[in-house]
């Protein structure tokens, strides 16, 4: 049997590692690669039993011998274990030949285990078409399917027959055998199954026991090695052979599964006191218990079936990478919608009314407190680069040469030849940021941008902030507003058109992503920023001084006026309605607080001033993000830090209350506790002292003395003070 099972291992492993050659298919030799260990248990397993063999017919000559006569019987009382050479060489087998085949069997193990890792992780990393495999596979299916199902059917019931052939003491060592056998079973249904999801063109399966086979002959030799340690430990008895290494307990269970579902009736028989596994209901649950299985299993399955889509996201079928459906009914709205069961198909949902945001020149880190054209340095977000946009040059003072009329400088202007002053162009900085969501469904379920959306880019990483999508987004946005820009002039970007750069620019750059069929939808563009470069803001300035010397102290607290409203609000245009809008609100609210005093805060007059203060609050607070401005930015910021701070008073809130169990357990240990704390905040530079003694019986003597400077005529005296 240990002959036939040696041919059988090796048929096994050369006809997979030909059948993987031959055609290119990498999972038939992953599982030939686990089939040739097990040939060195095959070996050991033949060489044990051929020695048993020749010990068993040395013992019967030495018996027929020593029972011929006295002569006989005097010649093996003399010589004993001497002559007896088989004996001796089945013991040096089982003390060296198979602890050392088991070493060699578990060093096998590791190093294919390990190769075989490093071969996967090496595929694994390798780009490979989308829906496709990075494990070489041969089209072949249907054969590959009948040769493991066939050969995992022969080492099945060949492991099973082993192992009722090990039942007897004689035959232990089949265990072994039986083991490497049913571990051939288990790998060949593993190559099987996932041969046969790629019917379904589902890879992933294939590729999940791709990498479980390393992974289980890392086990297996674990195991093994584990056994060699403790046959080292384990005390024998005299006349019976250890157990050899390479018999793993856990692959001889498999191999007798009937006897595990014994010895589960005997622990729970045991475990109650009584033969609880002949109840009724204890059969009715093994009778049943199938049945309850595929019950649970077919339910799991068909909630697998059915997707359901909120009112905020789109959904998709995934086949494979591919994406199912037709007639433009690829894209899910909300609701429910079938699928096949997981894994042949998966749904993905992806949010399509989320406001997202993106920052085209930079973003800083927090929300600056400046002016304008402030000369700090700007922090971004590290990684983000700001650059300059160019710009048409500043036509301020053009019409006030020599403090001439503007029509008289018209005049002068005609007869000069511009055109080397029209080519000068100028820089400003200038922080662009974008308001978009993906394009929802209409009403008829169609000319959805989910789709578009996603073709557009990918969600990759490389290394920056930003998507490749929302690279490619920032790209086309910052094409159209560099063209844009170019063609306005400085004094235009800074004051005349700022607070219509935003809706401009909306206007320019909805059109392109609407032709490039990004998907998107383009919600709004704000401009928190927009200044001269770097250190030339003063320079800027300074034109304008030399121009307006007369009333330069006016025209700076107006400038200002229009930088900080600028910034403030965004657009120039609001300005009035927003302070018009802020006073309307203030002036409610002192209403409210009037007729809270004077009528009571649950009065009808509260309750009407209160609701027309929050309209003027609510309408105040619309003009100012219409604005886009820092006004705008920082209204979210509070929103966003109002929440932060009442998540912080609830954090704080939950540690007092539950400090509150300590103080009720031991009150007098948590005040003390607490005052040491107190002594340790306040007095940590001070020499304390803690005595145990009750106030009453304890007197205090404190010694203060003074001694005269050491050199004087007073050197000697010693003038000294008690207190009590």
């Amino acid at each position: 049997m240990a002959a036939f099972g040696f041919c059988l291992q090796l048929l096994v492993a050369m006809t997979f590692l030909v059948y993987g050659l031959a055609v290119g298919d990498s999972p038939s030799i992953l599982a030939s690669l686990w089939a040739f260990p097990p040939v060195l248990i095959w070996v050991g397993l033949m060489m044990v039993f051929n020695q048993h063999k020749l010990e068993r017919l040395e013992s019967l000559e030495e018996d027929q011998l020593a029972s011929g006569g006295m002569a006989g019987e005097s010649i093996f009382d003399r010589s004993g274990d001497e002559i007896r050479v088989a004996a001796g060489r089945l013991r040096l087998l089982y003390r060296w030949a198979l602890p050392i085949a088991s070493v060699l069997y578990v060093g096998t193990m590791a190093i294919l285990a390990w190769r075989m890792l490093e071969w996967l992780s090496g595929v694994a990393g390798a780009d490979v078409i989308l829906g496709d495999s990075y494990l070489a596979l041969a089209d072949g299916k249907g054969w590959l399917v009948a040769l493991c199902l066939g050969f995992a059917a022969a080492c099945f019931i060949f492991s099973r027959y082993l192992s009722g052939m090990s039942e007897h003491k004689a035959w232990q060592n089949l265990r072994a055998g039986a083991g490497a056998m049913v571990g051939n079973a288990l790998v060949l249904l593993a190559v099987a199954v996932g041969v046969i999801f790629r019917f379904f063109e589902v890879n992933d399966v294939l590729e999940v026991v791709g990498w479980s086979i390393p992974i289980f002959m890392c086990v297996a030799a674990a195991e093994v090695l584990l056994n060699i340690i403790l046959n080292i430990y384990r005390p024998r008895v005299a006349g019976e052979y250890p157990r050899p290494g390479f018999d793993s307990r856990a692959l001889s269970l498999m191999a007798q599964p009937d006897s595990f579902v014994r010895s589960m009736n005997d622990a729970v028989n045991y475990q109650f006191g009584f033969d609880i596994s002949s109840s009724w209901g204890y059969q009715l649950v093994l009778r049943s218990g199938g049945w309850l299985i595929v019950l649970g299993a077919v339910a799991l399955i068909g909630l697998s079936t059915m997707v359901v889509v909120d009112g905020r996201e789109e959904g998709l079928r995934i086949r494979q990478g591919r994406i199912i459906g037709g007639d433009g009914h690829e894209v899910h709205g909300s609701g429910l919608f079938m699928k096949l069961p997981w894994p042949l198909e998966t749904a993905q949902l992806y949010e399509v009314t989320t406001e997202r945001e993106l920052s085209l020149n930079g973003k800083e880190e927090v929300l600056p407190r400046r002016s304008l054209w402030g000369r700090d340095k700007l922090k971004l977000i590290p990684g983000d680069v700001m650059l300059p946009f160019i710009v048409g040059r500043s036509r301020l003072g053009d019409d006030q040469q020599f403090n001439l009329p503007s029509s008289i400088s018209e005049q002068v202007a005609e007869g000069q030849d511009d055109s080397s002053v029209d080519d000068v162009n100028a820089l400003v900085d200038m922080q662009v940021n974008l308001s978009y969501r993906i394009r929802g469904l209409d009403a008829s379920g169609k000319n959805g941008g989910l789709l578009q959306y996603l073709s557009f880019g990918t969600d990759t990483k490389r290394r920056e902030r930003f998507t490749e999508r929302e690279k490619a987004l920032q790209l086309v946005a910052l094409s159209v507003v560099t063209k844009y820009i170019g063609t306005l002039g400085l004094d235009d970007v800074l004051s005349k058109k700022r607070g219509q750069l935003s809706a401009e620019l909306l206007k320019r750059i909805r059109p392109a992503f609407d032709q490039l069929d990004t998907g998107v939808e383009l919600i709004g563009v704000s401009i928190p920023l927009v200044r001269p470069v770097d250190n030339l803001a003063s320079s800027f300035e300074d034109l304008d001084v030399a121009i307006q010397q007369s009333d330069s102290e006016i025209a700076k607290a107006e400038r200002q006026s229009v930088v900080v409203l600028t910034e403030t609000v965004g657009d120039p245009d609001l300005v009035e309605r927003v302070l018009a809008a802020i006073d309307a609100a203030n002036e409610a609210d002192e209403v409210y607080e009037t007729a809270v005093q004077q009528h009571g805060e649950n009065s009808p007059e509260a309750d009407d001033a209160a609701k027309d203060r929050e309209l003027k609050t609510f309408a105040a607070a619309k003009l100012v993000r219409q604005g886009g401005g820092g006004a705008a930015e920082l209204i979210a910021m509070a929103e966003r830090d109002s929440w932060v701070k009442l998540m912080q008073q609830r954090t704080q809130a939950s540690r007092i209350q539950g400090q509150g169990a300590a103080y009720h357990a031991a009150p007098e240990l948590y005040r003390q506790w607490w005052i040491m704390q107190a002594y340790n905040r306040n007095f940590a530079d001070l020499r304390k002292y803690v005595v145990g003694i009750e106030p009453d019986r304890m007197k205090v003597n404190v010694g203060l003395s003074e001694y005269a400077s050491p050199g004087t005529i007073y050197s000697d005296t010693l003038q000294s003070e008690d207190d009590e």
